[in-house]
């Protein structure tokens, strides 16, 4: 579908634009608040990133959960898009389809986590911001992914096909390293079957729900890759924006995600100050 093409005087990502942009990405990390085009190879302004976004109809923008600088970047860009109203389409992998019925009740209105019955594994001190903004301003928000149920049910009874090759050894190893190398192999399959079954219920609401706007798909940035997520049974025309903590190198390559083939795995990385990751396996050792 067709968005207007606008040319847009706003500031955003670097840090040259931070006095006026709500999220300050300046640090010590020389990267940090710079978008890199990955197919020209170059990095490109602000206005450059809006103008070819409202020439799509989909921003897949992807996440890292726990950093909160991401969250910001979601919330200013739902502001943004709002404020020269081209904002359609708010979908979140946070939310799935059983609280469709809730949020499509609370648009437009002030909400607390439990008017649309918040899952508490997505922390809402998190989410709040651009949940509750997209609410407020976006033509409808999506809950997109499966139920708890629905998940289980697909890990135990519906087996899919799946991929082969190349594909199919990176998301065996993505998902045996994601589970800190603990999880049986022999339950891959299982788990990979879940993978692909909630992506493609990603896609399928996302498919049928593109507005004459700009709309949104924000989720884990496994989930908008164009190599291993959404992108793969999905066939709206989206544009994918990774966020990416970048370190003291001033090589964007250096912090390019690992995949199973040659082709760029979004079309822009939108680098964020440097944080220390959580070690989710220290548990385990």
């Amino acid at each position: 579908m067709f968005k207007a093409i606008l040319m847009i005087s706003t500031c955003l990502m670097s840090s040259a634009y931070a006095s006026k942009w709500p999220v300050d990405l300046r640090s010590y990390t020389p990267l940090s608040g710079k978008i890199w085009d990955t197919r020209a190879r170059h990095f490109i302004t602000p206005d450059q990133f809006i103008e070819s976004t409202l020439d799509h109809d989909w921003l897949f923008i992807g996440e890292n959960h726990e950093n909160t600088t991401h969250h910001l970047i979601e919330t200013a860009l739902i502001n943004h898009f709002s404020s020269i109203n081209q904002l359609g389409n708010v979908a979140f992998e946070m939310a799935n389809s059983s609280q469709q019925s809730l949020i499509d009740a609370h648009m437009g209105k002030p909400i607390e986590p439990e008017d649309i019955d918040w899952l508490p594994g997505w922390p809402w001190e998190w989410y709040e911001g651009p949940v509750t903004q997209a609410i407020k301003k976006a033509k409808r928000v999506l809950g997109v992914d499966l139920t708890r149920e629905q998940q289980m049910t697909v890990y135990r009874d519906q087996p899919l096909a799946l991929p082969e090759g190349s594909l199919r050894e990176y998301m065996d190893n993505l998902l045996f390293e994601s589970h800190c190398g603990m999880l049986p192999k022999e339950q891959l399959s299982n788990m990979l079957q879940v993978q692909i079954a909630r992506d493609q219920a990603m896609a399928e609401i996302i498919n049928t729900n593109a507005s004459d706007r700009v709309d949104i798909f924000i989720a884990g940035s496994i989930h908008t890759r164009i190599d291993t997520g959404v992108p793969l049974y999905s066939n709206v025309d989206q544009v994918t924006l990774l966020l990416v903590a970048a370190g003291p190198s001033t090589d964007p390559s250096k912090y390019f995600p690992q995949s199973y083939r040659d082709q760029p795995v979004a079309d822009y990385l939108l680098f964020t100050p440097e944080i220390t990751p959580r070690d989710h396996c220290a548990d385990f050792k």
